[in-house]
């Protein structure tokens, strides 16, 4: 008799581990007076989508940013500002990146010939994840009474390619990272393809 899966497999586990663990350290900006490091809210959506294909885990993922929010807000002395109903388009951006993620693991798994797509669908996720968060921002904070098309236009070139920059940087990071770990254990490949293919 076969042993039942585990609900939460360990790579699943591990890689959602990290990505909470990274969140705290960079959404809090608990290292910000010896650091500075770039967000990466999208780039942890995409790479969990890619490796964690249980919905439950999205939601994980986005409840600790809220928590995260909350205490930077009412514990810390953060500002607010971000804080309105807007904020629930978060929902939506970053699953955006979650459904990229498992799109692209589906379609092309960690195959190195597969680079290429996953980059580009990786920029046009980001794109569509940006015009919901700051458009959402935009046009529902209440911040800008006068909120128009032509006002936003500008916003997308002002402040998008920073956010493109950090998510193309932190997946980087992450693909280096899976090639230098399934190098050193290749039975890792194998229980990330039975994942997806759960």
């Amino acid at each position: 008799m076969h042993d039942a899966k585990p609900p939460f497999a360990r790579l699943d586990f591990r890689v959602f581990a990290a990505l909470a663990a990274l969140m705290l350290v960079t959404r809090s900006h608990s290292l910000s007076h010896v650091v500075h490091l770039p967000d990466t809210d999208l780039a942890s959506f995409f790479v969990l989508g890619f490796f964690v294909r249980r919905i439950a885990a999205f939601a994980a993922l986005f409840a600790l940013g809220f928590a995260i929010d909350l205490v930077v807000i009412t514990v810390l002395g953060g500002s607010g500002f971000c804080f309105t109903p807007a904020y629930w388009m978060l929902l939506p951006a970053h699953g955006v990146l979650w459904l990229a993620g498992r799109f692209a693991a589906a379609h092309w798994g960690d195959r190195l010939a597969a680079l290429p797509a996953i980059a580009a669908l990786l920029v046009a996720a980001s794109f569509a994840s940006y015009l919901l968060s700051s458009g959402g921002f935009y046009f529902l904070s209440g911040h800008f009474p006068d909120a128009s098309l032509a006002g936003f236009l500008p916003r997308i070139t002002r402040y998008f390619p920073g956010s493109l920059l950090a998510t193309l940087l932190w997946s980087s990071v992450a693909a280096a990272l899976w090639a230098l770990i399934v190098t050193a254990r290749p039975a890792l490949r194998a229980e990330l393809h039975r994942s997806i293919a759960r």
